[in-house]
């Protein structure tokens, strides 16, 4: 439907910078390779520097930057196409963070709320409220650029982002979507 609710829940720990080389040469936003080669160059006499002679002509790509790819995309395509859906993000890392349509100021979940899971059912139906009020058409430049800034760091809380992301859907019109971008298992 035109108007349900989509929650991206992101996975944005440690392991999501992890990369495999891809054969050619493209940038994506946030580009491993350049860090990396920035990385190297303090060390090295100032000329281009590579893994190994075998990476010419590869492009690194970590985990998360296809994940940013992949929700960019389908914020673009929404807020052409479904114009009056709500989109939110909730990341996690050994937090959860609830962008929502990226609005407003996000909220940081930690410590004992973690695991309580009463008070992140309710948290998430208020985040619904407080923190999904516009639609995709209204935030989808903006969501984007916040979705791009996201950085991976720390160990995974899987299961209370999945909780307050699937609170907030539940205050989202029948049909309301979570999509769960991770790449294992919660620790």
């Amino acid at each position: 439907g035109q108007d349900i609710s989509v929650i991206f829940c992101l996975d944005v720990s440690g392991s999501m910078c992890v990369t495999e080389p891809v054969k050619g040469k493209f940038l994506l936003e946030g580009d491993c390779r350049k860090k990396m080669n920035a990385e190297f160059a303090k060390f090295g006499d100032g000329s281009d520097q590579f893994l190994s002679q075998a990476d010419k002509g590869v492009t690194y790509v970590s985990r998360l930057q296809c994940v940013q790819a992949a929700v960019q995309s389908q914020i673009e395509n929404m807020s052409k196409g479904a114009q009056n859906r709500k989109v939110g993000i909730v990341t996690f890392n050994n937090d959860v963070t609830v962008i929502g349509d990226g609005s407003k100021n996000t909220q940081t979940i930690t410590g004992d709320k973690l695991y309580n899971y009463d008070w992140l059912v309710d948290n998430g139906e208020k985040m619904a409220k407080e923190m999904m009020e516009k639609t995709v058409k209204e935030t989808g430049k903006s969501l984007q650029k916040k979705v791009l800034a996201i950085e991976e760091t720390g160990p995974t809380a899987l299961g209370p982002a999945v909780l307050t992301s699937v609170a907030m859907a539940c205050q989202g019109k029948p049909g309301s979507t979570v999509v769960i971008c991770t790449d294992g298992l919660s620790n």
